[in-house]
């Protein structure tokens, strides 16, 4: 885990409930700039709230988030201009390749075509998959995805 000092998202205390369930329950982490970090857990284990939290989407209960230095709580528009989400099943374009899906996206977050295909080809290679970029996302696993 990233030192306070080099922690780009800190979530500390989140809490919430929804009626009699409570579905997060004082969660603590931070996350370093650039670093790759993970929610794993079994259905109904609250990963899908805490992602919620940190996009805006819902306030915790208890607890507070920063992004960049910035409060979720009162700065909502400023930290939705610093993250993006990328739910498994709703984002991909299956008839597209690996390849073809990064470039699109790419170019929608205002990359020059020869810019988003040399970041496309990079993401490939940093997950591994460069030797799957040309295969249709269709094909691809819930996790390659």
């Amino acid at each position: 885990m990233a030192r306070a000092s080099d922690k780009y998202l800190s979530a500390s205390g989140l809490s919430k409930t929804f009626g009699d369930v409570r579905a997060v329950d004082g969660v603590s982490f931070g996350i370093a700039e650039r670093e790759i970090f993970g929610l794993l857990g079994p259905n109904g284990a609250g990963k899908t709230t805490i992602i919620r939290i940190l996009s805006t989407v819902l306030s915790p209960d208890e607890g507070e988030v920063t992004i960049g230095g910035h409060p979720v709580g009162t700065e909502q528009g400023h930290v939705r201009g610093l993250i993006g989400v990328c739910p498994q099943e709703l984002a991909l374009y299956p008839e597209l390749s690996a390849s073809d899906n990064l470039v699109f996206f790419g170019r929608m977050a205002g990359l020059n075509g020869s810019a988003a295909k040399r970041t496309a080809s990079e993401v490939l290679s940093l997950l591994g998959l460069s030797d799957r970029a040309r295969d249709r996302v269709e094909h691809f696993s819930g996790g390659m995805k």
